[in-house]
């Protein structure tokens, strides 16, 4: 394996400019950061590279602070070093390599015997805004749910699985784990498996695994016919050979569907309503969405959601300032205007 050598800046660098997402040069013998590249063997010669452009930038802001050398560096001062970046907009996942970079190059020094303790330890950088699909707006819902007969087995199975999405708010993988039994018809709920030991349910007892659903009308009419009729038919008509007896969806091989054979009949479904670019994810966030348009209270969303935290739900239902600004007014004494002139 061809061996990287750590290059010393050249001298014309400005060694006292402080920078945050530029390379400038580096002081390598009071940082050691040369026998550090070097005792990366088993790194590649692009990560080797990415070693040195991150420490440069740590070494020349530690530097432009008053720091020597790295047995002066402290947690808060690696802390500074990471809000500083977050201030100057440095994209989360350049951030997040620099800082495992810096965070290798103090556990070498670490182990090595030249420092302590590592400074970067639970150090992380600041996670970035979570991106979530747009949900749907009532009119392309509208729009891509069918209210006429199904045509087919198939048509039948392919709008059971959006009703499903779109009006339980089920996840993916808890609709491709659905089965026969799942379905309670006497409380007209779906028993539906789920992520977390302890969830409550429906009645507020606690259940080791999983929550109950309700269910919407047509969905409840859907399953119905899927479970009398339309499972049979399918199975006769697309799945040849052995199927799996207890799950209530499955794919053309006869097998229980998964998450890409879902993704694929929602996809293959939006394309052919117009509506391109959406994930079935974004049912599920149009779900929670037109659940709080219409009124309902945040922690029934939650366990409608089955999140463990409330937090998680508050992420997933954003709303925007306007909506803020008109609730504000609507129910907050200040927010009404003041009946003095």
């Amino acid at each position: 394996m061809q061996t990287v050598q750590y290059m010393a800046p050249k001298a014309h660098c400005q060694p006292n400019l402080v920078a945050i997402g530029t390379v400038h040069c580096v002081s390598p013998d009071n940082w050691n950061v040369a026998e550090f590249l070097r005792s990366r063997t088993a790194a590649s010669r692009n990560t080797v590279q990415a070693y040195e452009q991150d420490l440069s930038v740590f070494i020349k802001w530690s530097e432009g602070q008053g720091y020597a050398g790295p047995d002066s560096i402290e947690r808060t001062d690696v802390l500074g070093w990471v809000v500083a970046m977050h201030d100057e907009g440095c994209a989360q996942k350049t951030m997040a390599r620099r800082i495992s970079g810096v965070r290798q190059y103090f556990q070498w020094l670490t182990r090595k015997g030249t420092i302590s303790s590592d400074p970067t330890s639970k150090v992380q950088a600041p996670k970035g805004a979570q991106k979530l699909p747009r949900p749907l707006t009532r009119e392309e819902i509208n729009q891509l749910l069918d209210e006429g007969p199904p045509e087919s087995p198939l048509d039948l199975r392919n709008r059971l699985i959006v009703e499903l999405l779109y009006g339980s708010g089920l996840r993916v993988s808890e609709l491709c784990g659905l089965n026969s039994t799942s379905f309670d018809r006497e409380r007209e709920l779906l028993e539906v498996e789920g992520s977390s030991k302890k969830r409550r349910t429906d009645l507020g007892s606690k259940a080791k695994r999983g929550r109950r659903v309700p269910m919407s009308l047509i969905a409840r009419q859907l399953i119905e016919l899927w479970l009398a009729e339309g499972s049979r038919e399918f199975d006769d008509s697309c799945t040849p050979g052995r199927r799996d007896k207890a799950a209530l969806f499955l794919n053309r091989r006869g097998n229980r569907m998964g998450r890409r054979d879902v993704m694929r009949v929602i996809h293959k479904l939006l394309e052919s309503k117009g509506l391109p670019g959406r994930s079935p994810h974004a049912l599920r966030h149009t779900f929670a969405s037109h659940l709080l348009e219409g009124g309902a209270d945040l922690r029934d969303v939650q366990e409608l959601m089955g999140h463990d935290s409330i937090a998680t739900t508050q992420i997933y239902t954003k709303v925007t300032n306007s909506e803020l600004v008109t609730e504000h007014r609507i129910y907050h004494p200040r927010g009404k205007p003041s009946r003095r002139s």
